[in-house]
């Protein structure tokens, strides 16, 4: 079998928020235009024969029974029935895997179809260089190079990412080598499992993305925990006289170095205000994990040990880790650091984005990670915590494998002005998530901070200084679904009346009436939000208001422009979803569990997402075990 091209795209693993002390890019304002993929798989022509058709061989034919022989089997079965007792003599089969044409997709489900593909150099042009900015202090994201492993459990086995890419074929594409290929236009199949028994089922889609997971409410009462016993760490690896921490109150991390006699430091992934982010070998599990070193500074180290009680409280609460939040492994006091140990995972959502040209991901594979996100918060709304700075940068992929598809379309934007083409996207091959950084997590009946949230996921209560609860989660998740449909963040400023001029664009619809009047009859308490009203309507824009915010509140589409739903039942669920979501009434805004139960989750789509998922299946197929041979 020839080796098949391999590409690696350069990922940041670990926990902990990115860091936006330098500025993070994003990509020029695009139009939205409706998905038209292709409707079947089809073999590149532009690729060679031989690697063709290694490709297949090793996807399709992963049984015995595959080949000429059983052509063989076929044609003798038309002139004589087979001698069942000696077809079973050894026992029935434990499965026996058919390959049949995959049907035709429904008329009213969305067309954001998977289209063919095969091995290829890549091809993704590079990301923009248009920068996103935050007003708020920076915090690190981890980094790991894309040949590391990860471990996403305690015990579980070191996994390879394996980076593929993938190409589809072209409109007017010609044939290379003067040879047509025969498996031009045949169509992908469709793998059905028939069990010994006679049963037959086809794959569950939802099993394969993710979304099977459920959440039903807590069944014991919550088990809050009170402060962390944090145990001191010794070790005497660097010299005396040496230099252990910057004048900031940073650890000066030392590669090789003993951090504890139980883990040694292998490199620095991160730092950001609060302190950095280490990869580490833990010497009992033979794991390697991911380390938060927190600053030498009182105020840090106050703020851990409140985040310290965050992460035992997820953990206690559920031991299993079924609800997908990060969970803290072990903590201790290293030479006045307060270091937390967990699990080293793999890249952001934002940087996979990122890394990804900001090319929106797959309908199916939204909905798979609203399903877990939201599934995370209620959980954690359920123990009585607010997050408070829900965003893609807090989003951890579990294993940022994926394969590259054609895409060929203008990127969907929440703009009018007009969008960029984009010929391929990467796509997941698992979209298993983790939600972290709790460090700004707060218990409902604790102090509340006047402001929080990142500004882009940031709800208009916390805006109009009217305090938060539950439901600022709820806004912001709002904000990450829609900049997963349109690979950009939806409310890109810095300023609060324009952040609540850009709203009433997007949702067309005004501010409620009764929240300006708690705004206004808090003015007294130094509430500067009044100001930004006038007559109970927002006072925007001003003569003083410059020609570049008019024209970019301006250009703003409405919520139905960017999502536009026409036939497409899996769309109209999703815009439904959202404008419960972006109500801006936080006592009227839908909570987590009854978004949950939503239609749209309901709501089956095939595209590449659902594809690359079955591509990850064949493969724990064909290597069972684990030990995958790259293709």
């Amino acid at each position: 079998m020839s080796t098949l091209t391999a590409a690696r795209q350069t990922q940041t693993h670990g926990l902990g928020q990115r860091p936006f002390d330098h500025e993070d890019f994003r990509p020029p304002l695009l139009l939205s235009d409706p998905p038209n993929p292709s409707l079947h798989h089809q073999t590149h022509p532009d690729s060679t024969s031989e690697s063709s058709t290694s490709l297949r061989t090793a996807i399709q034919s992963p049984h015995p029974y595959h080949g000429s022989d059983r052509q063989l089997r076929s044609s003798q079965n038309k002139t004589r029935l087979p001698d069942w007792n000696e077809f079973y003599k050894n026992g029935l089969p434990q499965e026996i895997i058919v390959i049949e044409d995959t049907p035709e997709p429904c008329p009213d489900r969305p067309t954001d179809e998977p289209t063919s593909y095969q091995t290829t150099a890549p091809s993704i042009k590079p990301a923009s260089t248009r920068k996103r900015k935050f007003d708020e202090e920076p915090v690190a994201q981890p980094q790991k190079p894309a040949d590391e492993p990860y471990a996403e459990k305690s015990g579980a086995r070191t996994v390879q990412p394996q980076h593929e890419e993938i190409r589809l074929p072209q409109p007017n594409s010609t044939p290379q080598l003067g040879s047509p290929d025969p498996r031009v236009n045949q169509k992908r199949k469709r793998t059905r499992y028939q069990l010994a028994n006679g049963a037959s089922t086809d794959i569950d889609a939802r099993s394969l993305l993710g979304t099977n997971i459920e959440y039903k409410g807590l069944t014991k009462p919550v088990l809050r925990a009170k402060d962390v016993a944090v145990r001191v760490g010794h070790t005497g690896s660097r010299a005396d006289n040496k230099k252990i921490d910057d004048d900031d109150g940073h650890y000066i991390v030392v590669p090789d170095e003993d951090l504890t006699s139980q883990y040694k430091i292998r490199k620095l992934l991160g730092q950001g205000t609060f302190g950095k982010v280490v990869q580490a070998l833990d010497s009992k599990t033979n794991e390697v994990v991911a380390v938060k070193v927190i600053r030498s500074v009182q105020k840090y180290r106050d703020a851990a040990k409140i985040e310290l009680r965050v992460l035992q409280t997820l953990r206690q609460n559920d031991a299993e880790n079924k609800y997908r939040c990060i969970h803290l492994r072990d903590c201790f006091d290293f030479r006045g650091h307060t270091c937390l140990v967990m699990n080293l995972l793999d890249s952001s959502i934002f940087d996979y984005l990122k890394g990804n040209g900001f090319v929106p991901f797959p309908n199916s594979h939204i909905q798979s990670f609203a399903k877990q996100l939201l599934t995370s918060v209620a959980f954690v709304h359920d123990l009585g915590l607010i997050h408070t700075d829900l965003k893609p940068e807090n989003i951890l992929l579990c294993d940022a494998s994926y394969q590259t598809f054609t895409y060929n379309r203008t990127i969907p934007s929440s703009r009018t002005s007009p969008g960029r083409q984009a010929e391929h996207r990467k796509v997941l091959l698992n979209p298993e998530i983790r939600l972290i950084d709790f460090g700004s997590a707060t218990f409902q009946d604790e102090y509340h901070s006047s402001v929080v949230s990142t500004r882009h996921y940031r709800a208009p209560e916390i805006i109009l200084g009217l305090g938060w609860s539950f439901p600022c989660d709820i806004w912001s998740i709002g904000c990450i679904l829609v900049e997963f449909f349109t690979g950009d963040a939806l409310f890109q400023t810095h300023d609060n009346v324009e952040h609540l001029a850009l709203m009433e664009a997007v949702f067309d619809m005004k501010i409620d009436t009764e929240l300006v009047r708690k705004v206004n009859r808090m003015s007294s308490r130094s509430n500067s939000a009044a100001s930004y009203f006038k007559r109970f309507r927002l006072n925007y824009p001003t003569p003083e208001t410059n020609r570049a915010s008019r024209r970019f509140v301006r250009t703003m589409k409405r919520l139905d422009e960017i999502i536009p739903t026409k036939s497409n039942t899996f769309l109209k669920h999703f815009l439904d979803l959202l404008r419960k979501i972006f109500v801006y009434d936080p006592a009227r805004r839908i909570t987590a569990k009854e978004a949950l139960n939503h239609p749209w989750f309901q709501e089956p789509v095939r595209d590449d997402g659902t594809e690359a998922a079955r591509i990850r299946l064949e493969r724990a197929q064909m290597f069972p075990h684990g030990s995958q041979t790259r293709l």
